[in-house]
C-alpha cells in the first residue's frame, strides 16, 4: 500500500508538473503492460469467470484553485467550445538581462523589440487560427521561490498595450523555420512590440536599474494574453518559456551604425505562470457540475480544471456469493474502460494519456495499487486508444485490495495527466446511462478458491 505517497495539488509537488508533462509528450506512443497478478491460474483447472456488469457511478467536480506557477508548458490563446465554453489562456512572466549592467552606447536608435516565444512539442490546441495578442506590462513583484500563483490569477498591469500598432493579428506557423539576421530557427511565435518599450529598457539599463533586481524593481514582467478569436472556434499555442529561444529582443543602431541587439530572457530565476479563464454559463458541462446525476449519461474532464469521478459502489459484493456467504476470489486481471465521444471533424482531440488515482480527499488523491511504481510517464498513466476510442485502466491490484479490505472504496478521480495547470485539452465521457452503445465498464476476471 502507498497512502503515503499522495498527489497533492498544492506547492508540495509543483516542480513535478514540468517533468510529469514533459515526459507525457516524448511517449505518448507507448503502451503500458497490464500487469501479471493471477495469469497463472487463468489456465489451471480452477473455474475463472468474467463479468463486467458492477453498477458505476460516474460525474465530474471542478477543480476551483489550481497552482500553475513554472510549469513546464505556457498556454496562450482562447477557444469556444460548443460543450465546455469559453477557455481564454494567458501566461505572465518576468524577464531577466542576459548580461546584468550592460552599456548602450549614446544615442541608441531603437529599431524594432521582438517579443519570440518558441514551440512546446505539442505546438497548440483546437483550430489553428489567427490570434489577436494583447501584451502589458505588469506592477505585480513576482516571487519564484516559496510563492504559489494560480490558473484564475490575473495580474495587475501598468499603462497600455505593448503591442506595435497593426501587429497584433498573428497567424501561428508551427513548421516554417524563422531567419533572424544571419541564423535560421525553429518556427517559434514572434510578436512585435512598441519600440517605446526598447527606449524604456534602454534608460533603465543607463540608470543602473538592469541588474540583479531588474525584475523586483525596475521592470516586473509581462503579461501576454489574446482577446476574442477571429474565425472559428479559435486556438491556444503551448510554449516553452525556459526554451534558450524564447526571450526578449531589443534591436537597436546609432546613427550611421550597424544594427544591434540586446536580449532579456525567460530562464529558471523567472517567476511565471499561466493565468486561464472558463466561462462555462449555459453548457453542458456547468449543468454536470452543478447536478452530478447527469454524470450518469455523460461526464468530463478538462486540463487545469475538472476532473473525473468514477465510483463502484457495490464491488464489495463480489466478495460474495449469491447467499452471501464469504467467497474468496484471485482477481487475474480488472481493467476500467472508459469509452470517449471523439469525432474526425472534431478539433478538440482527447488528451493523449490519462492519470487515475484513488480519492483521498476533497482536493488529495493517491497513486493506485497498480501505477506509481516506475519513473516514467508510462508507468503511471494510460494511452488514448484512438482506434476503440476509449481509455484502459489496469485495476488488478487495486480491485484484489478492494476485496482483501486492504484498501478503502472511496472512489478514484480521472485526470489529464498534465494536471499542473499545464493543458486545456478536454475529454467527453460515456455515461453508464448513455444511449450511446460503448459505455463504461469494469472488465474483471477472477478465479474461486
Amino acid at each position: 500500500m502507498r497512502k503515503n505517497l499522495k498527489i497533492n495539488l498544492r506547492r508540495k509537488v509543483t516542480q513535478l508538473s514540468a517533468t510529469f508533462f514533459t515526459l507525457l509528450l516524448v511517449s505518448v506512443s507507448c503502451k503500458k503492460e497490464l500487469t501479471s497478478v493471477g495469469d497463472n491460474l487463468a489456465n489451471t483447472k480452477l473455474n475463472h469467470t468474467i463479468v463486467d456488469t458492477f453498477s458505476m457511478v460516474t460525474y465530474s467536480e471542478l477543480l476551483d484553485t489550481l497552482e500553475s506557477d513554472e510549469t513546464s508548458i505556457s498556454l496562450l490563446g482562447a477557444y469556444i467550445d460548443p460543450i465546455f465554453g469559453r477557455v481564454d489562456c494567458g501566461f505572465v512572466t518576468q524577464l531577466v538581462p542576459d548580461t546584468y549592467n550592460p552599456v548602450f552606447p549614446a544615442a541608441p536608435i531603437v529599431d524594432s523589440v521582438v517579443l519570440a516565444l518558441q514551440f512546446s512539442s505539442i505546438e497548440y490546441y483546437a483550430d489553428l487560427t489567427n490570434l489577436n495578442v494583447e501584451v502589458y506590462e505588469i506592477s505585480d513583484v513576482l516571487i519564484r521561490a516559496d510563492q504559489e500563483y494560480y490558473t484564475k490569477t490575473v495580474p495587475n498591469i501598468v499603462g497600455s498595450d505593448l503591442v506595435k500598432v497593426g501587429s497584433s493579428t498573428i497567424r501561428p506557423d508551427i513548421v516554417k523555420d524563422v531567419v533572424v539576421g544571419n541564423d535560421t530557427i525553429s518556427a517559434q511565435f514572434r510578436i512585435n512590440l512598441k519600440t517605446s518599450l526598447g527606449d524604456q529598457l534602454i534608460a533603465i539599463a543607463n540608470s543602473g536599474g538592469m541588474n540583479e533586481s531588474f525584475q523586483s524593481s525596475a521592470f516586473k514582467g509581462l503579461y501576454v494574453k489574446t482577446i476574442d478569436p477571429i474565425d472559428g472556434n479559435g486556438t491556444v499555442l503551448y510554449f516553452s518559456l525556459e526554451d534558450i529561444l524564447s526571450k526578449l529582443t531589443v534591436y537597436y543602431h546609432i546613427e550611421g551604425g550597424a544594427t544591434e541587439f540586446f536580449d532579456l530572457d525567460i530562464n529558471s530565476e523567472c517567476a511565471r505562470y499561466n493565468s486561464i479563464q472558463f466561462d462555462r454559463a449555459g453548457t453542458d458541462v456547468q449543468a454536470v457540475l452543478d447536478n452530478t446525476l447527469l454524470g450518469q449519461e455523460k461526464f468530463y474532464t478538462q486540463g487545469s480544471a475538472i476532473r473525473s469521478i468514477i465510483k463502484f459502489p457495490h464491488i464489495l459484493n463480489l466478495r460474495n456469493n449469491v447467499d452471501g456467504e464469504t467467497d474468496p476470489k484471485i482477481i487475474n486481471q480488472a481493467v476500467l474502460v472508459l469509452p470517449v465521444q471523439d469525432f474526425v471533424a472534431d478539433p478538440f482531440n482527447p488528451s493523449a494519456r490519462l492519470f487515475i488515482g484513488r480519492i483521498v480527499d476533497n482536493e488529495l488523491s493517491t497513486f493506485t495499487s497498480d501505477y506509481g511504481f516506475g519513473s516514467t510517464i508510462n508507468d503511471n498513466t494510460e494511452a488514448y486508444d484512438d482506434v476503440n476510442k476509449e481509455y484502459r485502466f489496469d485495476m488488478t491490484q487495486e480491485i484484489q485490495g478492494l476485496l482483501l479490505g486492504d484498501i478503502e472504496n472511496v472512489g478514484y478521480r480521472v485526470y489529464s495527466s498534465a494536471f499542473f495547470g499545464s493543458t486545456i485539452e478536454r475529454i467527453i465521457f460515456n455515461g453508464s446511462k448513455s444511449n450511446l452503445k460503448n459505455k463504461p465498464r469494469l472488465e474483471i476476471t477472477y478465479t474461486e478458491y
